[in-house]
């Protein structure tokens, strides 16, 4: 499950749980779109337990993406789905969204 919040100029899609590849895929469209419209956008993954990896893939499409939060176990399906080179990690939403 996930919720989108818009705060300022940042979209933050902030993740729960186990994130399916629909799930994903509904996320990389609300981050495509904001990215569209100029908005930073950070995934916040602290509270993902699980995310399916192929889905991961479909967020290194966007480019920009930043996810903060995420465990050991999720960043590794995260490299895992493809993602890891392309999308930005950062430990935590204040410093993803402080990054230049």
């Amino acid at each position: 499950m996930f919720e989108a919040r818009r705060q300022d100029h940042v979209t933050i899609l902030r993740g729960e749980g186990d994130l399916s590849r629909a799930e994903l895929t509904a996320m990389a469209a609300v981050a495509a779109r904001a990215r569209a419209e100029g908005r930073m956008v950070v995934i916040d993954l602290k509270g993902v337990t699980h995310l399916h990896y192929a889905g991961a893939a479909l967020l290194a499409a966007i480019p920009g993406l930043r996810a903060a939060g995420a465990s050991r176990y999720v960043r590794d399906l995260v490299h895992a789905g493809g993602a890891g080179g392309r999308l930005e990690l950062y430990d935590d939403v204040e410093e993803a969204v402080r990054a230049a």
